[in-house]
């Protein structure tokens, strides 16, 4: 069980590190106009990001889908058939 003082300790070290965060972004946005992209960059930039969206909505579609139909449930019970100590 945590404690009020713990709570407090908590969401300090979070205000700490977001921050740190603010700062770190800060401080390499200064620096990004000597950084210099082609056009092949960005258009790579641009498909990665697409491709990691389009991944993650399309395990978390599986999840949910999954999850509805009860495969979940269903490869639990195959383990506790297969092995009754589990």
């Amino acid at each position: 069980m945590r404690t009020a003082s713990s709570n407090k300790l908590l969401i300090g070290l979070a205000l700490v590190v977001c921050i740190a965060l603010i700062a770190h972004l800060v401080l390499g946005y200064a620096e990004l106009p000597t950084i210099h992209m082609s056009g092949h960059g960005w258009f790579a930039l641009g498909l990665g990001i697409v491709f990691s969206v389009v991944l993650g909505a399309v395990l978390s579609a599986v999840l949910i889908i999954g999850r509805r139909r009860g495969f979940d449930e269903s490869a639990h019970e195959a383990v506790i058939d297969h092995d009754p100590e589990v």
